[in-house]
């Protein structure tokens, strides 16, 4: 009896991505409650966009945008968690200014 192959249809890039990675952010807000709090989350890429277009416009739950790692009350995040999260996850927690000084550094070269 000939075996039966069975070819699943291509993924398109941005199901590929989804699947390879997540873009883990660390988020700050006010909840319902009013007192501000702080959350690491995995977002996935196709849902990165929708994420901060709600950020942009306030009010939104973020379990509808992903996975949320380690959350807490306060405006910062305490020095063990992240720790951890640099150990565990690899987050850079200085990784916005380390780009921006780096897009600094290209633009004076090129002018």
């Amino acid at each position: 009896m000939p075996g039966v192959e069975i070819t699943p249809p291509p993924l398109s890039s941005q199901s590929m991505a989804d699947l390879l990675c997540t873009i883990i952010l660390l988020c700050r807000g006010t909840g319902t409650d009013g007192k501000p709090f702080w959350a690491y989350m995995c977002v996935k890429p196709s849902m990165a966009q929708a994420f901060k277009d709600a950020q942009d416009k306030g009010s939104f739950h973020l379990e509808d945008y992903g996975t949320i790692l380690e959350m807490g009350e306060g405006e910062d995040v305490p020095p063990d968690v992240k720790a951890r999260m640099e150990r565990e996850y690899g987050i850079n927690h200085n990784y916005e200014d380390e780009l921006l000084k780096s897009i600094e550094a290209i633009v004076s070269q090129e002018s």
